[in-house]
């Protein structure tokens, strides 16, 4: 059973962006720019899971356009940058 929450972080000048599990108080850097970096969401699966893997095939969906798979938690597809629709509640 995987316990630590994994976090995306991002340094607010840069946009340049990370993902790790944080303990609370600690201060996060990106190691080329410097730059301190803030979480800005938890990712998919929310910790505790039996998963440590950054998405699990409950937590992707297919973009209707370039049919890659991408995370429920996506606004737009990474691959062709198609803005995805809204997830009803049951999804």
């Amino acid at each position: 059973m995987n316990q630590r929450q994994v976090y995306r972080l991002r340094a607010p000048a840069s946009g340049r962006e990370a993902m790790a599990p944080i303990e609370p108080g600690a201060v996060y850097v990106d190691r080329e720019t410097g730059e301190e970096m803030w979480p800005v969401t938890r990712t998919l699966p929310l910790a505790p899971s039996e998963s440590a893997l950054l998405r699990t095939p409950e937590d992707l969906r297919i973009c209707p356009r370039c049919e890659q798979l991408i995370g429920l938690d996506v606004s737009d597809c990474p691959y062709c940058g198609l803005r995805q629709p809204a997830l009803d509640g049951g999804s």
